[in-house]
């Protein structure tokens, strides 16, 4: 069997280690292991791989594997492998849920109190050396947990996780998911949802219901803040921009966007309340050692054909 390890990552953080590429080589000896960092074109590599282990997959990619039976990714998303003929082939498809969810909660809350205290505009005032209270009893009053109601916008793990820490600080959440579970709203009653609170924060994976859900009228529903650690895509960037300039939210915080890295001449730069962060999230020291945990226990239950963990339904998409 041959597991096939593709990563075309730029950032040496989420490379696939190769001290993991080792280890699992060790470990399973009658397994053949190669890894490629994007030297070679993955239609050359995968025509005999088993298992592919990538971030990525491509329709013409997917096309020239002639023995692939799974794909796994070192990551949460995986939207961009949801394309026809690879949902309707008979290849497995995992993730890598769950490795950093304490990580990204810690990302959202952190965002959220920053907004709801007004940094944005005190990281715009010091770029300025201007040193003033008057901003904030005029423009805008820093405001308590307790006259914020939180929405968290897909009730998860990372959610739920969320949903914990905010309640522990003294916010009212609430949650809306698919099932409606835990007593949270649906997504057919999300604009129900949008107007009950004050803050949302996205965690939602990228979907057909849920890419581009958020846009301007939705965002004028909010009580005025918005976070998004999901998916770039589920946030009108566009829509964003305009209800951040002309007052319909306040502030809001971003993590990703609708193209990563995001461009240089992207208008999103030049938004004093808008607050930036690079898709780091779900950065954690912790994330390589948790993911090979992962491969290891899913390739012993492959070799056993066993079930999966973190299996995608690739039709619904998580």
């Amino acid at each position: 069997m041959k597991v096939l390890i593709y990563s075309r990552e730029k950032t040496d953080y989420w490379k696939f280690p190769i001290w993991l590429f080792e280890n699992l080589k060790k470990k399973f000896t009658l397994i053949d292991f190669e890894i490629n960092f994007g030297d070679m074109p993955l239609e050359k590599l995968i025509r005999d791989a088993d298992v592919l282990i990538s971030g990525k997959l491509y329709p013409e990619e997917f096309k020239a594997a002639r023995r692939l039976r799974w794909v796994h990714s070192p990551f949460v998303g995986i939207g961009n492998m949801l394309f026809e003929e690879f949902k309707k082939s008979p290849v497995l498809l995992t993730n890598s849920k769950g490795i950093n969810t304490e990580s990204v909660a810690t990302h959202a809350v952190s965002l959220s109190l920053a907004l709801i205290r007004g940094l944005p505009w005190a990281f715009h005032l010091k770029n300025e050396k201007n040193y003033t209270h008057r901003f904030f009893t005029t423009k805008f009053f820093p405001m308590e947990p307790r006259e914020v109601k939180v929405g968290i916008m897909g009730y998860g793990e990372i959610g739920k996780r969320i949903g914990k820490k905010m309640t522990s600080i003294g916010f009212e959440i609430i949650c809306m998911n698919r099932s409606g579970e835990n007593a949270c709203f649906t997504f057919n009653q999300i604009n129900d949802f949008l107007s009950a609170v004050d803050l949302l924060i996205i965690t939602v994976p990228r979907t057909a219901e849920t890419e581009g859900s958020i846009d301007y009228k939705r965002m004028k529903l909010l009580g005025g803040f918005l976070v998004n650690v999901g998916r770039g895509k589920v946030v009108v960037e566009r829509d964003l921009i305009r209800a951040l300039k002309d007052g319909s939210l306040k502030a809001a915080a971003l993590d990703v966007f609708y193209r990563e890295p995001l461009p240089t001449d992207s208008p999103l730069w030049e938004i004093p309340n808008l607050m930036i962060t690079p898709h780091i999230a779900g950065a954690t020291k912790f994330f390589w050692k948790g993911e090979g945990k992962l491969i290891v226990e899913n390739l012993s239950r492959f070799l056993e054909g066993k079930l999966l963990k973190n299996l995608v339904n690739k039709k619904s998409g998580y």
